[in-house]
């Protein structure tokens, strides 16, 4: 005895319940994906933070302090970024995670002109040559061939702070400036910064304050 071609053809139900199944399937395959894809980023972040860390530490040894940027006057790109207070790595109002960066990539290349390669007229040393790839800077350099920062693993600017350095500058200068027998005044609470030396951090992805205990930091 035959089966009727209605019992031999997929039911609606069937079909309904192959699709959900599928679907459940391909969620939990993204969602591994890109479990996986964070982790391996992180992984890159906190390794790519460690070099440039070494590299201001080889800095520090030729020049007699860390890449700052300290004008007499004015702003100053890396003494006012300030991890306790600026979190979004993709904001432009002043101060930008990306000026500190760009200047910090510019201390640590030679690369003066950011145009992403040492020019004849560029003598300065390079710090971890082989750090400052194509795949480390920001997306924008790939097409108009001028660097705007140094980019983390999610594609977001490192950030780079000096705040804490030039906190512990000024105090030393008050200290300096006391007279023979003063009680030298405590050090301030409210200190920007997070190290007397430099602050250097990957958002891990993240622009919310809320998300700070994620990043890849070195404090």
């Amino acid at each position: 005895m035959q089966r009727s071609p209605s019992s031999r053809a997929f039911t609606l139900i069937e079909m309904i319940t192959v699709i959900a199944i599928i679907a459940i399937l391909s969620g939990l395959v993204l969602s591994i994906a890109r479990l996986v894809q964070n982790k391996g980023n992180r992984a890159r972040a906190d390794a790519d933070k460690t070099a440039l860390m070494a590299a201001c530490e080889a800095y520090k040894t030729d020049n007699g302090g860390y890449p700052q940027d300290n004008p007499a006057a004015g702003t100053s790109v890396t003494n006012d970024l300030d991890p306790k207070q600026h979190f979004n790595p993709a904001a432009t109002s002043a101060p930008t995670y990306a000026a500190a960066s760009l200047f910090l990539y510019k201390q640590l290349t030679g690369d003066e002109n950011a145009n992403g390669k040492i020019d004849s007229t560029e003598t300065g040393r390079r710090y971890a040559a082989e750090f400052f790839k194509p795949t480390r800077l920001d997306s924008g350099y790939r097409t108009t061939g001028t660097v705007s920062y140094i980019a983390d693993p999610f594609g977001y600017s490192f950030g780079y702070s000096t705040a804490g350095l030039k906190a512990e500058q000024d105090y030393r200068v008050t200290l300096e400036g006391l007279a023979a027998g003063t009680t030298p005044p405590a050090r301030p609470t409210t200190t920007k910064g997070y190290n007397p030396t430099f602050d250097i951090w990957s958002t891990g992805g993240s622009s919310s304050a809320n998300d700070q205990a994620k990043w890849l930091k070195n404090w």
